[in-house]
């Protein structure tokens, strides 16, 4: 570690904006399924900042609407990182201008374009990009990732950037979380984790334990100038003054980014939307930031005496603050736990898988599990309103999200019928909400890729706590003009694009049979075009425009119509 910190001190960047910086979120910061891979840094509530690279070196990928980043540029840089800049608005113009020339070549909007250390190369300091609110962002920010180039691993961009903020305001601990071990311990008389909140620096209840306990802290850092709840970088457990338990969170691997979810408690944070990072280690949890004693985290009270259990808390810029609590060990007896179930079935996590019924199968893979869990397999004839091909089936009354994706087959009924084509048909996902509820008039229904061989269909699945069923899209995509009058003054065509069931995968627009690119309309189903900035010339005269739509089905949709250009 004090290598890595000495070599981290010789690599030092600039800051990619020429204004005071304060954090919407910093980097780590648990969320469902990932780790928040960088710093979100607040644009004044506008968009059209001006975004610099922080470093020399070149720019080698940019990226238009892939993985919920929006407009995003990649430097890569000599010392071997690469920094990431996403939410864009708008790029700088010679990078507008490959993008464009990318778009046009391939016929699409959502570009990949990976670029060689020729041909674009960026000086420290110069401007990339503009800031905006695309992707999946929740308001006008810059998110910059620092990954290193050779793993991809994720880095603390404050690691990098002395001095781009200063912060003296230390975390503050809310709560805390004891987990007895099923069988072998117990918290206050009960077998079952429980929630004690902190209150002017002490836990008002008085804590007895015996065995075997895990403990869990909801806490939070803050910064001087902002109302933003952030994560906390270190944390400690100590046990009447000696460590069990450490977590730094810089350096993530990117394959141990799910892992957040067997770290922090999944099931509460789905419930209660609070993280409990767990200062125990379970059989799943690998993460390489965190470390522990010979008994994982564990602490054991076995002595009739009284344990002094201390948290501190550290954030980027050392400020530390200590929470202790006393807990005394009383003997308590500690029942036999009947682990067999009639009518579920128990999955492991150490083992391959599987659930086979009439008309539904379930694959898992060895070590895509975050725990062992119990399924029970269970179906219901739809409530919907539109007729599916299947009955909704569920495993779980919860969310279950995976490592790795599980395999899901279902029988399809009706597929004699000469009306029913086969590859319309799909798997659909029925998403739990954030408190585990179903809401089916709500219909947050996401299609899965699916497969139809020999009346069964199959796809990938990564929670195999949705409620899943097979659907039928054989609807194309409505394309709605709008504001169609104002087209031929304006010189600007704008569509919404609607379809209900598999969703719109891609479009096209054609003026006289040569494509024009359709841009995304942020935060909406709408799509537009200003024909002012294509390579075809205004004649004034009739054009012919045609629009075309497709859904994940196949299902195209063309709109026709004439526009003086």
């Amino acid at each position: 570690m004090l290598i890595t910190n000495l070599i981290l001190a010789a690599v030092t960047y600039l800051s990619p904006v020429h204004f005071d910086v304060t954090l919407a979120g910093n980097f780590g910061e648990p969320r469902p399924n990932h780790f928040h891979g960088g710093l979100d840094i607040k644009t004044q509530l506008v968009e059209g900042k001006a975004v610099y690279s922080i470093g020399d070196g070149y720019i080698s990928r940019v990226s238009v609407n892939i993985g919920g980043l929006g407009n995003a540029v990649y430097v890569r840089h000599p010392e071997g990182y690469t920094s990431v800049y996403a939410h864009l608005q708008r790029f700088a113009p010679s990078i507008e201008a490959m993008v464009r020339k990318w778009q046009y070549r391939h016929q699409t909007t959502d570009v990949d374009m990976e670029l060689n250390a020729t041909d674009c190369p960026v000086a420290a300091g110069q401007l990339i990009a503009l800031s905006g609110d695309t992707g999946a962002s929740m308001g006008p920010h810059l998110h910059l990732e620092i990954r290193e180039t050779a793993t991809w691993n994720m880095m603390d961009p404050l690691d990098f950037l002395p001095g781009l903020l200063e912060d003296s305001v230390p975390p503050k601990a809310h709560s805390i979380m004891a987990y007895p071990v099923e069988g072998e311990g117990s918290f206050c008389g009960k077998m079952e984790q429980q929630r004690f909140d902190i209150e002017e620096g002490m836990i008002a209840d008085s804590l007895f334990a015996w065995g075997k306990v895990g403990f869990g802290i909801f806490a939070e850092d803050f910064m001087q100038g902002s109302y933003h709840r952030y994560g906390i970088r270190c944390t400690m457990l100590l046990v009447d003054g000696e460590e069990v338990f450490r977590s730094d969170v810089d350096n993530i691997p990117v394959a141990e980014n799910k892992m957040v979810n067997v770290w922090g408690d999944y099931d509460y944070f789905v419930k209660n939307e609070q993280w409990f990072m767990k200062s125990f280690l379970t059989p799943a949890n690998k993460l390489s930031i965190l470390k522990a004693n010979k008994d994982n985290g564990y602490v054991h009270f076995d002595q009739q005496r009284d344990y002094l259990i201390t948290y501190v808390l550290c954030d980027f810029f050392g400020n530390q603050s200590r929470f202790s609590f006393t807990v005394t060990a009383r003997p308590d007896s500690l029942p036999v736990v009947d682990k067999e179930s009639n009518d579920s079935v128990l999955f492991k996590m150490s083992e391959p898988n599987s659930c086979m019924l009439e008309d539904i199968s379930l694959t898992v893979p060895e070590g895509s599990l975050c725990a062992d869990v119990r399924v029970k397999p269970s179906s219901r004839s739809s409530r919907r309103s539109r007729p599916l091909h299947s009955n909704e089936f569920q495993f779980a009354m919860k969310s279950i999200p995976l490592f790795d994706d599980a395999m899901i087959r279902l029988k399809v009924n009706g597929t004699n019928d000469d009306m029913v084509d086969s590859s319309k048909l799909y798997i659909a996902a029925l998403k739990r909400d954030k408190r585990n509820d179903l809401d089916p008039e709500k219909d947050p229904v996401v299609c899965i890729d699916s497969h139809f061989s020999q009346g069964w269909i199959e796809g990938s699945v990564s929670d195999i706590g949705d409620v899943f069923f097979v659907a039928l899209d054989d609807t194309p995509p409505r394309i709605i003009p709008i504001h169609e009058n104002s087209w031929p003054t304006d010189s600007i065509v704008q569509f919404d694009l609607k379809d209900e069931q598999s969703g719109v995968i891609n479009f096209k627009g054609f003026l006289d049979d040569q494509f024009v690119l359709f841009d995304y309309v942020k935060k909406s189903s709408k799509v537009i075009c200003d024909l002012r900035n294509t390579p075809v010339t205004p004649t004034g005269r009739e054009r012919q425009l045609k629009f075309l739509a497709r859904d994940r089905k196949g299902n195209e949709s063309t709109y026709q119509t004439t526009i003086n250009y």
